[in-house]
């Protein structure tokens, strides 16, 4: 059924977080296409660097984690996605070029760290699309151990897999879809990293 509240709502509007409770032992505040207008919206919405922030404090104390789910793109919602954060997980592919997309990004999080969010941590860094029958995907990932590790730690690989399309399908996570698969003993990996932060 099409989605009545959203994160959008939250962000533009002031609304109360409309969020979906109890899905396998999380809570969602659900996003959708209307979000991606909210892109231009911002450009000349009135104190636009401290709407998700203002939407998330009075929810921080009822979670052990909030965990935001950026785009791929480095525009206003990244933007204030890291102002509204105390870490940043950056998630980079296996793949020739992914670490100029990186550069941007850390750039980024130094601009955030010295203007809206002085205490914006980097909690680590996550290869994706990790294929390891592939030359490419291995030196990519000596490329981003080499480059990064001096920013945080760098996680293992998340496999290239279509196991996560197909949990994707059913509306479940992986580890629920496929509680064996061994993407789930890395993803578990980086929970427990993320555990050891708070």
């Amino acid at each position: 059924s099409e989605l009545q509240e959203t994160v959008y709502e939250s962000i533009m509007n002031g609304s109360e977080p409309a969020l979906c409770k109890n899905l396998h032992n999380m809570d969602l505040l659900p996003s959708n296409i209307n979000l991606s207008g909210a892109e231009l919206e911002l450009v000349v919405a009135d104190m636009r660097d401290s709407r998700l922030k203002e939407v998330i404090d009075p929810l921080s104390s009822n979670y052990d984690f909030i965990l935001i789910d950026c785009p791929p793109s480095l525009g206003i919602l990244s933007y204030i996605s890291l102002v509204a954060s105390t870490h940043v997980l950056i998630p980079i592919q296996t793949e020739y070029k992914a670490l100029k997309g990186t550069e941007l990004l850390l750039q980024t999080i130094a601009r955030v760290r010295k203007r809206a969010n002085r205490k914006l941590q980097i909690a680590g860094v996550i290869p994706t699309l990790y294929d390891p029958r592939t030359v490419q995907a291995f030196q990519s990932l000596q490329s981003i151990t080499t480059s990064l590790e001096k920013i945080g730690a760098i996680y293992p690989p998340v496999p290239r897999t279509v196991a996560f399309a197909d949990a994707s399908q059913q509306h479940v996570p992986l580890a629920v879809y496929n509680p064996k698969h061994p993407a789930v003993a890395v993803l578990d990996t980086i929970a427990q990293g993320l555990l050891a932060l708070a």
